[in-house]
């Protein structure tokens, strides 16, 4: 048996070895026959044991939903002891976990696991220590085990309440039961925390996380909490509350935003305390200024955490004011009351947010090529920074970090991915050798790996017949010896079965790619495929292109760039604009291939870079490239480089090529060679 799943989710290998330990002694007080068991053989060993003495095979799921918990170990001992005494093996890699993790949330590594376990019939019975631990919903946990479990004919167990799918008749109205007072005793449960937390509330005791401007103060002669740590009551931070209201009153003086996150961050400023990221968010900082508690007036129960089933997620509710506590307290007044007004004035005249629905509009290829765009300075090596949208319209792109990235600038994505798409169909009108190279290689490639395919065919087929001959000879067998002897006879049989199984799918996937593989491209159809590209990516540049047709062009795209382009932003000394490339290796080849459904080729040369202006030049800095090839390559003169690009068409004269070799040099980040007078060559006589 083999067996492959994520190790997200699974149990650490201190835990593992208890779970064997915890068995053993449970089967043993069970009286469970363990001749021949060995707890550190190979899974499939211990699975084939396991099923000759007619022992069921089993999963267990546990979980926790807060940091402060620790109940994976007594959960999974206790499943484990039920299993042991109820003719079930669970083995430690049939067991799912996830810590840490609410019971609300759909998507869990442990979860996952698990389902892919009953999915594969690795195991036919699902063990939890108690049904709120798949979901807090009931009604979900009860869809899974209908869905997951009863409907695919296996078994789920709920050790501590009871309940057993195999008692057909009532686990239904029990599981039902169990979860309508697990609901009502979690309402129950949350009144009375609430109830306990305002009371401390109303003392001015702390109750949870302070936001910005407080801190702590340890009161010595109140009563520790409930985890031994000293009573606190906030108090105001000099230090920050003096870095508020200085900010409060520059935004009250016209000052953006994010000007005043960048100079919160610059000055050190501390952040909120429940982020995830260790640094101020523009958000918070918004939040900040709209915090009622910067006037002395403290509020506890204004919002209240209410599950959706329709949006299935958590969403906070406001509570009348009734149902809200309050104190004042002008010793954690940091802003006045004016000062406060005009900045909740001035937040809702600055409003951000859902603007309401979305007129719909066509998709075009820019609108779906921006995450291909990646920063070149943010990135890297291990985790590459995207471009995102930005601006009016979201007409532009920029940095994920915005403001914050070292070289931050505006890019207009029509502009970005026309400039790309004209340089690639410029490679392709331009590479005419392509055609013949695709040709030959992929007949090559046909040739070498049809042979290889076909012996592998071969190698496949004769296990199966081996296979085969040897379950033959284990059913002559069954019917001889002990009812133990018979009994591993089966198992060995059912091994042997499985073995074949997986033989018999090695020669039908082998047959498929055989037959896959035979086709060849021609030169015509080379042809044909690079001129479709070339179409489509003018006509997707143009934003000419249909629905369908604009994920094809999408496709082609992404094929020749490799989805992959790094923005290169060059600032200017002295200029305000800055200058954008897009630098990526073009893949012809591999597009070619790949739209032609032919296996790419795995030792193609590799292709150079190429680079393009994502954004219009300065005139200067667009012909510095061939200004300095006319120099240095060529080895012209300041004059002679002006009169070949005034016979290419650019208006320049000799004055105006220095400007621009120059520019190549700081824009390769090189210092400028000492050149000699007219270049090395000898100064023309002027004519009479």
């Amino acid at each position: 048996m083999t067996f492959s799943l994520s190790d997200a989710g699974r149990l650490n290998p201190e835990l593992a070895h208890n779970v064997n330990q915890w068995w053993l002694d449970a089967a043993t007080t069970a009286q469970v026959d363990l001749e021949g068991f060995d707890p550190d053989a190979l899974l499939h060993q211990r699975t084939a044991w396991a099923l000759a003495r007619d022992l069921v095979i089993g999963t267990i799921y546990a979980r926790f939903s807060s940091k402060q918990q620790h109940s994976t170990e007594d959960q999974i001992r206790e499943c484990v002891i039920w299993a042991a005494r109820n003719g079930i093996l669970v083995l430690p890699e049939f067991i799912s976990v996830d810590e840490a993790v609410t019971g609300r949330q759909l998507r869990r590594d442990g979860l996952e696991r698990m389902k892919q376990i009953l999915q594969g019939r690795y195991a036919s019975v699902l063990l939890v220590f108690k049904a709120s631990r798949l979901f807090r919903q009931a009604f979900k946990g009860y869809q899974l085990i209908q869905e997951e479990v009863v409907e695919e004919g296996l078994r789920a167990v709920s050790v501590s309440q009871g309940i057993d799918t195999a008692d057909k008749k009532s686990w239904k109205i029990q599981l039902q039961t169990h979860g309508l007072l697990d609901d009502l005793l979690l309402d129950a449960i949350a009144d009375h925390v609430r109830a306990g937390l305002t009371g401390l509330f109303l003392k001015g005791w702390t109750t949870g996380p302070l936001g910005v401007g407080y801190r702590r103060k340890e009161l010595p002669h109140a009563p520790l909490t409930n985890r031994g740590l000293p009573r606190t009551m906030p108090e105001v931070d000099p230090k920050v509350a003096k870095l508020i209201r200085q900010h409060a009153r520059w935004l009250l003086k016209e000052m953006p935003f994010k000007e005043g996150l960048r100079r919160w961050r610059k000055a050190g400023g501390p952040c909120d305390p429940r982020s995830t990221t260790g640094q101020m968010s523009y958000q918070a900082y918004r939040r900040l200024f709209g915090n009622i508690r910067l006037t002395g007036r403290w509020e506890f129960g204004r919002k209240r955490n209410q599950f959706s089933t329709k949006l299935d997620s958590v969403k906070q509710i406001e509570q009348p004011d009734d149902e809200v506590a309050t104190f004042l307290c002008d010793e954690l007044r940091i802003l006045e009351d004016e000062t406060f007004l005009a900045l909740q004035k001035l937040l809702r005249e600055r409003k951000t947010g859902p603007r309401g629905p979305r007129q719909p509009k066509q998709a075009q290829l820019w609108d779906l090529t921006t995450e291909f765009f990646l920063c070149a300075h943010c990135s890297q090596p291990e985790a590459s920074v995207r471009f995102y949208q930005a601006g009016a319209k979201g007409q532009s792109m920029r940095c994920k970090n915005g403001d914050f990235c070292p070289c931050t600038s505006a890019v207009r994505r029509k502009d970005a991915v026309r400039a790309i798409c004209e340089k690639l169909t410029e490679l392709i009108n331009r590479d005419h050798k392509l055609i013949e190279e695709v040709v030959c290689r992929s007949r090559k490639l046909d040739a070498q790996g049809d042979d290889d395919l076909r012996r592998q065919v071969v190698t496949a087929e004769n296990t199966v017949r081996t296979l085969s001959r040897r379950i033959d000879d284990l059913y002559e067998l069954s019917g001889q010896g002990s009812e133990v002897d018979r009994r591993e006879v089966l198992a060995k049989i059912r091994a042997v079965q499985s073995e074949r199984t997986a033989a018999q799918i090695e020669v039908t996937r082998f047959n498929k790619i055989l037959d896959g593989t035979t086709a060849t491209l021609s030169a015509e159809d080379v042809r044909s495929l690079l001129a479709d590209f070339a179409t489509l990516l003018q006509h997707g540049a143009s934003g000419e292109l249909g629905e369908e047709a604009i994920y094809k062009a999408l496709a082609v795209f992404r094929s020749l760039t490799g989805g992959r382009i790094w923005v290169h932003v060059e600032p200017r000394p002295g200029r305000k604009h800055s200058n954008v490339r897009g630098v990526f290796c073009p893949q012809l080849l591999h597009a070619v291939q790949t739209q032609g459904h032919q296996t790419p080729l795995t030792d193609a040369p590799p292709e150079s870079e190429v680079s393009v202006w994502l954004r219009q030049p300065p005139r200067l800095d667009a012909i510095a490239e061939r200004v300095h090839q006319l120099i240095d390559i060529d080895g012209q003169s300041y004059r002679e480089a002006a009169a070949t690009l005034r016979a290419e068409g650019h208006n320049v004269n000799s004055g105006n090529v220095w400007y621009s070799y120059r520019r190549w040099y700081e824009m390769q980040g090189q210092p400028v060679p000492d050149q000699e007078y007219n270049n090395g060559q000898p100064r023309q006589p002027q004519s009479p």
